[in-house]
């Protein structure tokens, strides 16, 4: 089955709105639309789920060379629980393992993860992609 994408990750790839998207690929073949048709009392709905490869098939025919794309990585939606930080703490444990965090070093990431973390918490969610972090010597 062919990755599917939402409106948001194509957004991010092209670097354009989510009506860019929409307006480009709402009627190409291939691209699901489970929104709702449009009524005499209700505006249509759309919510599209667009196949990579039609993407890679639409940048293709834009550059005149084959392009392969890189899906991003989506977060974990997790409902509110109230073991959230526990499932918090144990995530960010195992992304440090497996980014080589080591002892000598892991008291300084974690401190610069939490601040930074708190941080994003003023910035909205769909605008997290364009901050830049800045090393302090």
């Amino acid at each position: 089955m062919p990755e599917l994408l939402t409106v948001h990750d194509v957004a991010l790839i092209l670097k354009c709105s989510e009506d860019a998207v929409v307006r480009r690929f709402a009627k190409m073949s291939g691209v699901i639309d489970l929104g709702t048709p449009e009524t005499r009392n209700r505006r249509r709905y759309r919510v599209l789920r667009i196949p990579k490869t039609v993407v890679e098939q639409y940048l293709s025919s834009k550059s005149g060379r084959p392009i392969t794309i890189e899906v991003p990585e989506r977060a974990e939606r997790r409902r509110r629980s109230p073991k959230w930080e526990n499932r918090a703490i144990l995530n960010l444990a195992k992304a440090g393992l497996q980014n080589g965090v080591v002892n000598g070093e892991a008291r300084e990431t974690y401190k610069r993860i939490a601040e930074r973390a708190r941080l994003l918490m003023h910035v909205p969610e769909n605008r997290w992609a364009d901050v830049e972090w800045f090393e302090e010597e």
